[in-house]
């Protein structure tokens, strides 16, 4: 999505409604070659008759799905248009993967935060808006398409920014302490090294998709992020993310850019030197 273009709010909730179940997306993909009976989709999906009326009932209120008239037990159930948009974005975020990229809303919350702190709350929620996320819905424990975290990123690159990506790598710097789950591995009394080989765990909290892995050396760490889907604002997200995390738990360091997906390498790499207390370096 380019900056500035917005998506529906309506769409992307009702995506992160679906994608919330697997058993709401069998019924919808169900309907979409025409409209189908309860027993039809029964039989298409191998789901329980009980279970499908449920998530018909479900599909209808949320006005993915219309009823289109007849008798209860033969009752037709076609796609509405909001139903056709949704669709379309859940083919297009998840492409030929089993599983549409996600992440949770605390990323965008916290995005909105900041934006609200520098520039004002109407700029925040513009930027919420515009990658198709309601200001006054958005949930922080919630799943959402990782395509609208994207699109909030190249819109404050746009609007607030000067094409370096220093704005976004400031922002994630800034706003670690706000992550939940970066805050509650910091505040752990574990030595700086055992900390980072715990970011996994934290990354599986946060994304369903892709994997992070840390090499922890005598002098150095290297973060090898593996991601379905790369930017180069999420490139400088990380780079904030991880200066953020020495300056949350006070440790002198650097992080510098060492590999790249987008320029073709396997892995997104960040090298990652610090200084103990006592003035011992670990950095290169």
């Amino acid at each position: 999505m380019q900056p500035g273009q917005a998506r529906s709010g309506n769409v992307v909730d009702s995506l992160s409604y679906i994608l919330a179940s697997r058993q709401r997306e069998r019924v919808l993909a169900a309907v979409i070659p025409g409209p189908q009976t309860p027993v039809q989709i029964s039989k298409q999906t191998g789901l329980r008759l009980s279970h499908v009326s449920r998530t018909l009932g479900e599909l209808v209120r949320m006005d993915l799905l219309q009823c289109m008239g007849g008798e209860r037990r033969g009752k037709l159930y076609g796609i509405s248009n909001l139903g056709v948009a949704v669709f379309g974005e859940l083919v297009d975020n998840r492409g030929d993967r089993l599983i549409a990229p996600m992440v949770r809303g605390s990323h965008c919350q916290n995005f909105h935060h900041w934006i609200g702190v520098h520039h004002g709350r109407a700029a925040a929620d513009e930027a919420l808006i515009v990658a198709g996320l309601h200001p006054g819905r958005l949930n922080g424990d919630g799943w959402y398409p990782v395509r609208s975290l994207l699109g909030m990123l190249d819109y404050i690159e746009a609007h607030f920014g000067d094409g370096t990506y220093d704005t976004i790598r400031r922002m994630m710097r800034d706003e670690v302490p706000n992550f939940l789950t970066l805050k509650r591995l910091g505040a752990r009394a574990l030595p700086f090294p055992i900390l980072l080989e715990l970011l996994p765990g934290a990354y599986n909290r946060e994304f369903n998709h892709g994997r992070l892995e840390v090499e922890v050396h005598a002098r150095h760490a290297l973060m090898k992020s593996y991601d379905w889907m790369s930017s180069p604002a999420r490139c400088a997200l990380r780079l904030g993310m991880y200066e953020g995390i020495l300056a949350m738990v006070g440790i002198q360091g650097t992080v510098s850019k060492v590999a790249c997906m987008l320029r073709g390498d396997p892995y997104c790499g960040y090298e990652i030197g610090w200084t103990v207390e006592n003035g011992t370096s670990f950095g290169k």
